[in-house]
């Protein structure tokens, strides 16, 4: 593996919090949201209150 494969190996881990942009590793996020066929990682339950109140607001 070059350091390109293992930059995008390492971006395909780590996602954003789409209620307060923190970036999230995969593997340690508190929950993942499936949303019209999309899936979001939420750090918190503050963050996911947020996101199940109004996904619609967080959709990119």
């Amino acid at each position: 593996m070059n350091r390109n494969d293992s930059k995008a190996v390492q971006r395909k881990r780590e996602d954003r919090d789409p209620v307060c942009g923190q970036r999230i590793n995969r593997n340690k996020a508190h929950i993942t949201i499936q949303y019209k066929g999309n899936e979001y990682l939420l750090c918190c339950p503050i963050c996911q209150a947020e996101f199940e109140r109004d996904p619609e607001r967080y959709l990119q």
